[in-house]
């Protein structure tokens, strides 16, 4: 590859970009489309807004979390995320009939600052925020656990949370069933069905057996919240109408066995 340098300054990328501006936009889209709440949760380091698409029962109790790019070029995973926020908040009788009781709650732009910024994982702070849900030093991971801790002060019970993510091939980053939230058995349970809905899909699924320290924030998800919780990794180079279909598919086996498990 050649490429032409003068003083102005050259963008490389090896994925789509989809900048700060481009994720507002479709937030607002959907929002819109969908009648659905956006709101601001807090400022990343660099002053830019955090922002929390609400789907479902805004006075519900029963909650899932749906966070997305704490590592910035990771617009695979981004794009499986759309795909299966958009299900959730389609106008299909099961979405219907999940949003009636739970809430959902997206955090679509983890690190704008970093995305913007062409970084590889880190934030404006040099902080990669997916090692920060320890210690809580930089703004972007306060602003989540600060929201959590709100909605669990209101009486809300969170059942499930989702860290998308991509890397270069399609990896599930679980918990060891051993560690037992508010669902137990749901992940596991959730994975196999994706893959009886995909003919031939047979990702890698790796638990771990180490909860604390919290560092990555499927252990923090867990440990204070009681959340099922996993970090769902998309291939660098996974088709994109195969990653449409995995979100959708996720976000459909998702709701079904959540309505099943929490039947009275």
């Amino acid at each position: 590859m050649r490429l032409q340098a003068d003083t102005r300054p050259l963008w490389v990328s090896g994925q789509e970009l989809h900048t700060s501006r481009r994720v507002y936009g479709w937030i607002d889209d959907i929002a819109r489309k969908h009648k659905l709440q956006v709101s601001e949760i807090g400022k990343s380091t660099g002053g830019r807004p955090l922002k929390l698409l609400t789907l479902g029962n805004k006075s519900g109790k029963k909650a899932i979390l749906v966070i997305s790019r704490q590592h910035p070029p990771e617009v695979t995973g981004y794009f499986a995320m759309q795909s299966f926020v958009a299900t959730l908040a389609a106008d299909t009788r099961l979405a219907q009939r999940f949003r009636k009781d739970w809430t959902v709650y997206v955090v679509p732009l983890m690190n704008p600052d970093g995305v913007d910024g062409g970084f590889w994982r880190h934030n404006v702070g040099g902080v990669d925020l997916n090692r920060d849900w320890a210690d809580f030093n930089q703004p972007e991971t306060r602003a989540v656990r600060d929201f959590l801790k709100q909605r669990a002060a209101d009486g809300a019970r969170f059942y499930f949370g989702i860290d998308f993510h991509s890397t270069w091939d399609d990896i599930y980053y679980t918990l060891d069933p051993k560690f037992k939230g508010n669902m137990p058995g749901l992940v596991p349970e959730w994975l196999d069905k994706i893959q009886q809905a995909i003919p031939h899909y047979k990702p890698v699924i790796q638990p771990s057996e180490r909860l604390e320290p919290t560092t990555v924030s499927r252990n923090y998800f867990l440990k204070e919240h009681g959340m099922e919780a996993i970090v769902f990794e998309i291939g660098d180079n996974t088709p994109r109408d195969l990653i449409t279909e995995k979100g959708k598919v996720g976000a459909t086996e998702l709701m079904k066995l959540i309505l099943a498990k929490s039947a009275p």
